[in-house]
C-alpha cells in the first residue's frame, strides 16, 4: 500500500475572515489558548486547531506556544496585516463596495451590509495581495454624513417595513413662510410604512397615508414621536419604488411626462458626457462642441436647481414651462444680489 500524502482541507470563505480574526486577537497579546479563542468564535477547539496551523505553515507566521502561560503569541512583530489575496479586476470593485458603504454607517443596515461584504471578502483568491491600509487615500466616497440623532428612528422604521406594522408620528414640513425659517409646527401623522431608500444622500419614507388615501414621502429628520404601532397591514404587490420615481430626478415626481431638453456650452459638455443623469437620458452633439440633453420628468423640482448649478453654461431651452420657471428663479436671484 502506497504511502499517503497529507495535504490539509481548508474551507476558504468562513475561514479567512476567522483566520484575520484569530490573528488580530492573538496579537493582543495575553497568550489566548485554544479554548478561549474557540469559546470567543463558538466554534470546536479542533477547527481552531486547523486554523492556527494555517496561520502558522501556510502564511508562515511565526505563531508560537508558550507552554508556561497557557496560550499561543507571536514570536516576531507582524507587519502590514490582515493581507486579503485578490485579482486586479476584484480589487477595484470590492475596494470601492467597501468605501461605498460608509454612507450607511450609523443606520439599521451597517451591520447586515457590513456582515455581508466580509462574507464577500472572505472568499475571494487571486494573485495579488493588497493591505486595506494601502488603498485607503487612493479611493474615497465623499457625501452628507448620517445624523446621529436620526439613527434611532431609522432602526424603528426600517423594523416597522420589515414586520409591516402602522408607525405614528408628529411631522414637521419646512415653514411654508421663508421668512420665518425653520420647520412648521408638526401635523400628528398615521401611516403604513412600506419603503425606507437612499436617495442623493438623503433617508426618505415611502409610505401609505389612509386619511389621504396616497402614497406620501417623509423625511426620517423631522419626524418626532415615533411610535410603532401593534397595527398590521399588508403591502400592495405592485408596489414599486423604480416606478414611483420613474419620472423623477431625484425623489420628486408626479403629473405627466415631459421631455426637457439643457444645452451646455462647449466648456462643460465633456463633463456631461462622462456621467449617466437620468435612465431616459439622450445627448445630442451640436456645432461649436456644444450638447444637448434630453430627458423625460415628471417635475421640475429638482431639475431647476441642478441647471442653475451649471452656471451659465448651462440653458433650459424645452418645454416652455421649464423656460419660465428658470426665468423666475433667475430674476429672484437677481434680487437678491442687487446691490
Amino acid at each position: 500500500m502506497g504511502k499517503k500524502s497529507f495535504r490539509p482541507q481548508y474551507d476558504f470563505q468562513p475561514q479567512l475572515t476567522r483566520l484575520h480574526w484569530l490573528v488580530r486577537r492573538i496579537q493582543r497579546g495575553d497568550y489566548p489558548s485554544q479554548g478561549v479563542l474557540a469559546a470567543e468564535w463558538e466554534k470546536t477547539t479542533r477547527t481552531i486547531q486547523r486554523d492556527l496551523d494555517f496561520i502558522r505553515n501556510v502564511w508562515g507566521l511565526p505563531l508560537e506556544y508558550d507552554a508556561y502561560k497557557y496560550g499561543y503569541y507571536f514570536s516576531e512583530k507582524i507587519g502590514k496585516f490582515p493581507m486579503i489575496p485578490i485579482s486586479e479586476r476584484e480589487l477595484v470593485s470590492v475596494f470601492i463596495a467597501q468605501k461605498a458603504l460608509h454612507q450607511y454607517r450609523g443606520t439599521p443596515f451597517e451591520k447586515p451590509l457590513q456582515s455581508a461584504f466580509s462574507k464577500l471578502v472572505s472568499g475571494l483568491q487571486g494573485e495579488i495581495s493588497v493591505a486595506w491600509a494601502d488603498l485607503d487615500s487612493a479611493i474615497s466616497f465623499r457625501g452628507i454624513e448620517t445624523n446621529p440623532g436620526d439613527v434611532e428612528i431609522l432602526q424603528r422604521l426600517g423594523e416597522a417595513v420589515r414586520t409591516r406594522h402602522e408607525v405614528e408620528f408628529k411631522y414637521f414640513k419646512p415653514a411654508a413662510n421663508p421668512r420665518k425659517g425653520g420647520l412648521d409646527g408638526g401635523e400628528p401623522r398615521c401611516v403604513r410604512p412600506y419603503h425606507l431608500a437612499c436617495i442623493a444622500n438623503q433617508w426618505y419614507l415611502f409610505a401609505y397615508d389612509p386619511m389621504r388615501q396616497a402614497i406620501r414621502k417623509f423625511v426620517p429628520g423631522r419626524m418626532r414621536d415615533l411610535t410603532v404601532t401593534r397595527t398590521r397591514f399588508e403591502r400592495p404587490p405592485n408596489f414599486s419604488v423604480d416606478r414611483l420615481l420613474a419620472g423623477s430626478f431625484g425623489v420628486y415626481s408626479g403629473g405627466e411626462l415631459q421631455e426637457i431638453r439643457i444645452r451646455f456650452d462647449r466648456a462643460k459638455a465633456a463633463l456631461i458626457r462622462e456621467r449617466k443623469w437620468h435612465h431616459s437620458q439622450k445627448l445630442k452633439e451640436l456645432k461649436n462642441g456644444e450638447l444637448e440633453l434630453t430627458m423625460k420628468l415628471s417635475s421640475f423640482v429638482e431639475i431647476v436647481p441642478w441647471i442653475l448649478s451649471w452656471g451659465e453654461h448651462a440653458r433650459a431651452v424645452a418645454p416652455a414651462s421649464l423656460v419660465q420657471a428658470m426665468r423666475e428663479v433667475v430674476s429672484k436671484l437677481k434680487d437678491v444680489y442687487r446691490g
